[in-house]
């Protein structure tokens, strides 16, 4: 699998730290930020192959998040990431555009398979 520019958008620091370490074990280059705005600001500054983010975050939620960076950005492939799996914000990220939504606490085996169909040009699926 060639190297990935992944973007992990998340207000919990260990969950960006967690991911981070596990992404850049499998070679790619992983930025990290913990709000929406800021993710829009490093879109704007570069392309990222693959974006995790948290539905649930102060400010500006990842839904909206998501509708700003699909604009900005839409070749770039969206996980999203909830404790709140039975949530209708779930649904609303879906129909936004996202590939896929990871349920908190979720495996790294669910992250790997999600750059295994992402590497494969498979849809992406949790």
């Amino acid at each position: 699998m060639k190297p990935l520019d992944i973007l992990v958008v998340d207000d919990e620091q260990s969950i960006c730290l967690l991911l981070r370490d596990a992404l850049s074990r499998f070679g790619h280059q992983v930025s990290m930020c913990q709000d929406g705005a800021s993710a829009i600001s490093l879109a704007a500054e570069r392309h990222f192959d693959l974006v995790f983010m948290d539905i649930r975050m102060p400010g500006m939620d990842g839904v909206e998040t998501l509708k700003q960076l699909r604009e900005l950005r839409p070749d770039t492939t969206f996980i999203m990431i909830t404790g709140y799996a039975k949530d209708e914000v779930v649904e609303q990220s879906l129909r936004t555009g996202a590939a896929a939504c990871l349920c908190k606490p979720f495996s790294l085996s669910q992250v790997t398979r999600v750059l295994e169909r992402f590497a494969a040009g498979e849809p992406v699926s949790a």
